[in-house]
């Protein structure tokens, strides 16, 4: 049975749904990441400091925490490459620094209407860079596009030959940018956060290819680090996260996969009961023995 606080949550999310048919124009995105900063305030609590990195390189909020580790948290915000903030995913993010106990860099990467692909990708592997520049050991989180970048960050250092992160969480990820798979179809009316069966996101000019930097779903999953994926069962981004855990599977990658039931896309993003006990489980999940 589904908290109070779900329950008000799917009404919520309901209302960001009504304004995804918008015209996709640089105006409306820009007042839909406005809206979403407005929407979400938030004071950073008591033993957590936030500092804000801007280097030509680099950009993002460190979430710094009293405690020291030789591991960081790499935090990816989702919003289709163009709606989403560092800002508004502050709550979240702090959340998973908490649970995890690791400090954790929240990264401020390039989308559209300012840029397209590969502007992203490339901002993603500029800060996990810089962050293995200071820390030992990398782990990374994911939700809904930011998802999509933890995957095909590590598939593209691991097609480098360079160290990977530690472990990966992703949260309602998306493995293919043409919105074909048949949850897309099922689910668009039982998801209240998210349509399905839409056009691309404008991010990517070709979302066609089958680059696995676009389309993750063509990632060669070999060695790939542990990997632990959370769902909705009601959105429609859920045979993403079904394809994603078999292809893992077959790769022999050691991956977790949990659909949380009757939840939506994201849901994470809500404080309420169920968002606190998988945000616990991701937290213990990301936990690297560095003995």
């Amino acid at each position: 049975m589904l908290s109070k606080a779900a329950h008000q949550a799917i009404d919520i999310a309901k209302t960001i749904k009504v304004h995804q048919s918008d015209p996709l124009t640089p105006a409306n995105i820009l007042s839909a990441r406005q809206g979403a900063d407005a929407g979400n305030p938030f004071d950073m609590p008591a033993g957590v400091k936030l500092e804000t990195v801007t280097t030509p390189q680099v950009k993002g909020e460190w979430y710094r925490l009293a405690k020291k580790s030789t591991t960081a948290l790499m935090f990816l915000h989702g919003g289709a490459y163009m709606t989403g903030t560092v800002k508004s995913r502050r709550w979240l993010a702090v959340q998973l620094a908490l649970k995890s106990g690791y400090e954790t860099f929240s990264v401020d990467y390039r989308q559209y209407p300012e840029a397209q692909h590969p502007a992203a990708q490339n901002d993603v592997e500029a800060a996990y860079a810089y962050m293995r520049q200071h820390y030992s050991h990398v782990v990374v989180f994911g939700e809904s596009a930011g998802a999509s970048l933890a995957l095909t960050l590590t598939l593209s250092l691991k097609d480098q030959h360079k160290p990977l992160p530690d472990k990966v969480s992703v949260f309602s990820p998306v493995i293919s940018q043409l919105n074909l798979l048949t949850s897309e179809f099922t689910r668009q009316e039982r998801d209240p956060m998210l349509l399905g069966a839409g056009d691309p996101v404008p991010y990517f000019k070709d979302p066609t290819s089958k680059s696995p930097l676009v389309s993750p779903i063509y990632g060669d999953y070999t060695n790939f680090p542990p990997l632990m994926i959370n769902c909705g069962t009601e959105e429609v981004k859920y045979d993403d996260s079904v394809i994603l855990n078999q292809l893992c599977q077959s790769a022999g990658v050691p991956v977790i996969f949990k659909a949380w039931q009757d939840l939506f896309h994201v849901f994470v993003l809500f404080d309420m009961p169920e968002t606190q006990l998988v945000l616990q489980q991701i937290g213990d999940f990301l936990q690297v023995d560095v003995a």
